[in-house]
């Protein structure tokens, strides 16, 4: 059959009647004289005019011809037939191929018993590469490169097959959808007509995303494309999938958290440090025995543990940190071998704190339990003389200014009455750039104003909006928490017992439909369902609401002895980020945003002690140092001579990379609605895209030389008109 690749020119068509017009309006109109000597010539000059109007109808077929066969030419005519192969819709390769090779070179690649699945993913890769011809165009697009500027194609298909074999498999993690977006911009810098789109990835189910509709969905409108694009063409491309064949569920445990029992620490205070060990296999009772390193120091003794199938289980170190500073742990499994080593070992960086600044912003500033934030401040530090893990400033609403938040981590509300338009644009930069608010409701709190420029819909930096407030009949009491929450870490086994007595007499409804459901998170409700603390991310810090007060006026929880551990935990928890980010995914930066002196001494080195390459750069409107992207795991150290001792910084693959598990040909359809082919192998792929078989011819070609012969006709037939017109009439 006969596709055109450009089908929006088909209105070229109609310039063949242009030379018909022409012929009717140009027709020769006779005049009759009498003249005496033409008898002698009538015989003639019939015989002639015979002639001259065959002659006249064959020039006007062949510039119709000619305007017809360069239209047809821009059309860009292919005459192929469908080829089947894979087990999804039918490759079609329409003329010269635009192709843009997607490689998820994901650390879960590394997988593998005999060797590695990366090895079998490149096999794929060069056989997809030997099935394209001279003059086809190709992209390389790898996972663990996105986000570097784009590249033009290249015709060196030999060349690429080398580059690909040499590739070697990343510690990223995948993602799917980002990798086929930007796959298809690629397509644009093309000029091939026919388009393919070929992912070569392990056949893993990490990193498809399968939940995100809302990428899908505009990525399969994208893939889709004009209702009138043929497949194969770029408006619609072709979509491959180069999979190797899936072996199933394999054995593999990995550390898959490493983490403190607290979110504050402080120096000094003996704490827990948690290993968590996953089993993502099907046999039971691995054993095995994990370290723990501080700063490359071993810390405590090892951990042997029994991790179930399926399941995990944790190690518990208890260590004192000696000083506040940056501190590295890492753990690891001793005398382990699986299929994917890289999890085996996970660092991460903590701050350990002297005391957390912590600012409370009350009607009024007074000392002991009076006003909104009494309660609040003898929780957070009940022995003035003797300081804690948090250093408290209590300051009255109309003390507070701009300039002082930048010296604070975590900013406490009481119920203030109002705030001006200045200072909550600077809360909002505050939380914006990393620090952290609670808020804390009550009599004077104005619905109104607060709806209208706190929340401002789910825009501003409150968690969601106010609706009513209500003061039921029957008080009802906190009755379901977000165990996991590092919130309640300093909770025991029995906290529901710690709210029993904890009755909330009145407090503010929230109104959680103006924001989305996953981004707001539930920390605390009531036992008649209302929602009493809730979180919500915003920009690189966090904002915490309690719908009731902070204070006595409202509830009677500020005089239960869970109020202490609650409010330390969420004041904690707020100002536990260390901003910009310390504990970073592979492919993540060093930013450092503290900078006297950028220019003096400021160096840094991965976890092979080699030095890294530095740049001063913009971070949050401050300057910066930013390193170059971090590939590897491990620790890396950055010394500040402004600073007595490193800073740490620990980069740890994504523990989604660690399951394995595999995805089926029918899911992996499902998310491109079907139009996918899929091949599991060399041979496969082979057989239905080796360049022999390529049943694709473009026709414009010919059409253009058709067009060019027929031109040299036309001006032989016109030169030979004239001889007869003028030439033999006048001789």
């Amino acid at each position: 059959m006969i596709d055109f690749l450009n089908p929006i020119l088909f209105g070229g068509l109609f310039a063949i009647s242009a030379p018909i017009i022409i012929h009717l309006l140009h027709r020769r109109k006779v005049k009759r004289v009498d003249w005496g000597a033409m008898r002698f010539l009538l015989e003639m000059l019939a015989k002639r005019r015979r002639r001259l109007f065959l002659d006249e109808l064959l020039l006007l077929l062949i510039r119709a011809l000619v305007i017809a066969f360069i239209a047809f030419a821009m059309l860009r005519p292919a005459l192929h037939r469908r080829n089947g192969g894979g087990n999804g819709t039918a490759i079609s390769r329409q003329g010269r191929t635009a192709a843009v090779l997607l490689v998820d070179d994901s650390v879960s690649s590394m997988a593998g018993r005999a060797q590695p699945a990366f090895d079998a993913m490149k096999k794929l890769g060069v056989a997809y590469l030997e099935s394209l011809a001279p003059g086809d165009e190709v992209s390389l697009l790898l996972m663990s490169q996105l986000g570097a500027p784009p590249s033009d194609p290249v015709f060196d298909i030999e060349g690429l097959k080398s580059y690909l074999l040499a590739l070697k498999p990343s510690y990223v993690a995948t993602d799917i959808p980002a990798l086929v977006d930007p796959g298809l911009d690629q397509l644009k810098r093309h000029i091939n007509p026919g388009a393919e789109l070929v992912l070569v990835t392990d056949g893993r189910k990490d990193g498809w995303h399968e939940e995100d509709k809302v990428r899908w969905d505009g990525l399969r409108e994208r893939l889709r494309g004009p209702k009138s694009a043929a497949v194969g063409t770029r408006q619609r491309p072709q979509v491959i999938a180069l999979s190797p064949a899936s072996v199933g569920f394999e054995e593999n445990l990995a550390i898959t958290a490493v983490g403190m029992d607290r979110t504050l620490v402080s120096a000094g205070r003996p704490g827990g440090i948690r290993v968590t060990v996953s089993n993502f296999g099907i046999q039971d009772g691995h054993e095995v025995t994990v370290q723990m390193t501080v700063n490359g120091e071993a810390a405590g003794s090892n951990k042997p543990i029994v991790v179930p199938a399926g399941g995990q289980q944790e190690a518990v170190f208890t260590y004192t940190f000696p000083e506040p500073g940056s501190y590295a742990v890492e753990a690891l499994l001793l005398n382990h071998q699986d299929l994917l080593p890289a999890d085996d070992r996970r660092a991460v960086s903590i701050q350990v704190e002297s005391s957390l600044p912590v600012l409370l912003v009350d009607d009024v500033a007074s000392p002991g339990l009076e006003n909104k934030l009494g309660f609040l401040q003898d929780a957070l530090n009940p022995e003035t003389d003797h300081p804690g893990p948090f250093r408290v400033t209590r300051i009255s609403l109309a003390q507070l200014t701009a300039s002082i938040l930048q010296d604070y981590r975590v900013v406490v509300l009481g119920d203030a009455r109002v705030l001006e338009p200045s200072m909550v644009d600077a809360l909002e930069r505050f939380v914006v750039g990393g620090g952290g608010i609670l808020v804390g409701l009550g009599p004077d709190t104005d619905r109104e104003l607060v709806n209208r420029y706190w929340a401002r819909n789910g825009e501003g930096f409150l968690p969601c909006p106010l609706a009513e407030a209500v003061t039921p009949a029957i008080s009802p009491i906190p009755a379901a928490m977000n165990l996991g929450h590092p919130v309640f870490g300093g909770f025991g086994a029995k906290s529901d017992e710690a709210w029993k007595a904890a009755k909330v007499r009145s407090y503010f409804k929230l109104d959680t439909k103006k924001v989305k459901a996953s981004d707001l998170d539930p920390l605390l409700t009531l036992d008649n369902g209302d929602l009493l603390v809730a979180e919500r991310r915003r920009g690189l810090g966090l904002v915490t609401l309690i719908a009731t007060s902070l204070n006595a006026d409202w509830t009677d929880l500020p005089l239960q002895a869970a109020y202490v551990p609650l409010m330390r935990g969420i004041v904690g928890h707020l100002g536990s980020f260390i901003i910009p980010p310390r504990n970073l995914e592979p492919g993540g930066q060093i930013i450092y945003a503290r900078v006297k002196d950028p220019v003096k001494g400021m160096r840094a080195e991965d976890p092979s002690g080699k030095p890294l390459k530095l740049s001063l750069a913009a971070w949050e409107g401050r300057d910066a140092i930013v390193s170059e992207p971090l590939m590897d795991p491990g620790v890396y150290v950055l010394h500040d001579p402004n600073q007595p001792k490193p800073i740490h910084y620990a980069v740890a693959v994504s523990a989604a990379e660690s399951a394995l598990a595999p995805i089926s040909d029918r899911e992996m359809s499902r998310n491109f609605e079907d139009g996918l082919s899929i091949f599991h192998s060399p041979e496969e792929a082979a057989a239905s895209l080796y360049p022999d078989r390529r049943l694709s011819v473009e026709l414009w070609k010919w059409f253009l030389l058709a067009a060019l012969g027929l031109m040299f006709a036309e001006a032989w037939l016109t030169r030979r008109q004239t001889s007869l017109v003028f030439g033999r009439t006048v001789s």
